[in-house]
């Protein structure tokens, strides 16, 4: 269908709208604090609520999409966002631009780019890789552009009307959700009542023993797929499942894992295997450290005599986007490990890091902008990691967990880097210890076998 070119070009604005406009947010920081005179800690927890939320939106954007369409939720979230942005244009405090800008604008931005996601599989199927490679380079393509509309809508009408444009430019969000239609079959499948597919999708079996299924298995998959709300056809051995309802089974996991002992038992395999916590503890240390230049980079420039921290902003956008496209590639093509890749990534990650406080001009804090944003890129490569070490039938779940602590990292990082720098009124210290932070996660991945 040639339409789905144009649901992924609109999946492809949807993001770098929404991530652009929370991305962009060292730009506003250097703002706010000279406008409400708060500390460098209290200030960042804008920043961090609202990219944390970002990521924990998962569970409340699957119920959603459960109950409404991709088109319909991504409408919807547009409005909030858009709202949420002008409201914080009127905001008197610290505590006001946490629940409107961080709270409200990081839930909604971050469902809008789960139904943005989730409206790419429902087009693509074996051509999805690319598909989604794309829609999520518009993450780091709208941290780029709105790096510079930050900075020239701040130049010209204040912090407040930067944030009022913004929010009147994610009304095109709301444009280009009513342009994401579902395929027809699906939208008249859904007003219908049923959970029947598009065409595209494939049919699942069960498997077979000696011919028949045995009939324990199947009361226990009978009852978890009654459970999330799949319907069986052909009896038991054959169940269609339409794309929504993949996506609502996988982000409803945790339920599952809650109702039936047998999920508990995998729960408790997961949990006992020393390979899910070098990953988790690995991933957390990362995320402590990943959002702390969106935040603060701007802000160090501009103590060290340097006012182009948009600029920096935009490479950092602009060089993860290429990162992402660059490691996927290079595993591809050579057929590396993505593991032993992303440990060399990682590694480099944290050495730049560490090396940053020494770039005191221009030009090196371009260079460490564009290597820190390149070498995050990296981190695309942990969609794949965790089903390679733990196996496919644990990839929900482990992934899962992960974007848990990621959030809980992305919400304590900036915060503690801003404490830091207001104890020593200085970010060397704090750039240190988070080069430190990502060493520590490159050595815990040594811990798994290379």
């Amino acid at each position: 269908m040639k339409y789905r070119w144009v649901v992924l070009g609109c999946s492809f604005v949807v993001r770098a709208l929404v991530f652009g406009s929370l991305f962009s947010v060292g730009v506003l920081y250097v703002e706010w604090l000279g406008e409400f005179g708060t500390s460098r800690g209290q200030t960042a927890w804008i920043g961090s609520i609202a990219a944390g939320t970002t990521l924990l939106m998962g569970p409340l954007g699957s119920a959603l999409l459960d109950r409404f369409t991709c088109r319909q939720v991504i409408v919807a979230s547009g409005a909030v966002l858009s709202l949420a942005l002008i409201s914080s244009s009127f905001a008197s405090g610290i505590s006001y631009l946490c629940v409107s800008f961080g709270i409200l604008a990081g839930g909604a931005g971050g469902v809008a780019n789960l139904a943005a996601v989730v409206s790419l599989s429902q087009y693509f199927d074996q051509q999805r890789p690319l598909a989604m490679g794309v829609g999520s380079s518009g993450v780091g393509v709208g941290a780029f552009l709105f790096g510079f509309l930050q900075k020239v809508f701040v130049e010209h009408f204040t912090w407040r009307g930067s944030l009022l444009l913004i929010g009147g430019l994610q009304l095109n969000v709301i444009a280009c959700g009513l342009l994401m239609m579902e395929p027809q079959q699906l939208l008249l499948n859904k007003v219908a009542g049923t959970l029947q597919p598009p065409p595209t999708q494939d049919n699942y079996k069960e498997p077979k023993l000696n011919g028949e299924v045995p009939s324990e298995r199947n009361s226990f998959e009978t009852e978890v797929l009654e459970i999330s709300g799949v319907k069986l056809v052909d009896g038991n051995s054959q169940r269609r499942r339409s794309t929504i309802q993949i996506i609502r089974e996988k982000m409803n996991h945790f339920t599952l894992l809650l109702l039936h002992p047998r999920l508990t038992e995998k729960t408790k395999k997961v949990l006992s295997n020393p390979t899910f916590w070098i990953l988790f503890f690995s991933d957390f240390l990362s995320w402590l450290t990943q959002f702390v230049p969106y935040v603060h980079l701007p802000e160090r420039a501009l103590m060290l005599g340097v006012h182009e921290g948009s600029l920096l902003i935009s490479m950092l956008g602009v060089s993860s986007a290429i990162g992402k496209a660059v490691f996927g590639v290079i595993c591809t093509l050579f057929g590396l490990s993505t593991f032993k890749v992303f440990v060399v990534a990682q590694i480099l990650f944290g050495v730049s890091t560490l090396l940053s406080p020494l770039c005191t001009q221009l030009w090196s804090l371009s260079v460490f902008a564009l290597s820190f944003g390149f070498l995050s890129g990296s981190y695309g490569l942990m969609m794949v990691i965790p089903a390679k070490l733990l196996g496919e039938e644990s990839f929900t779940l482990v992934y899962g967990l992960m974007l848990a602590g990621e959030g809980i990292g992305v919400y304590l990082g900036p915060p503690f880097v801003g404490w830091m720098s207001d104890v020593s009124n200085s970010y060397d210290a704090s750039f240190y210890v988070a080069g430190t932070a990502l060493l520590l996660a490159a050595l815990l991945l040594f811990l798994h076998p290379l």
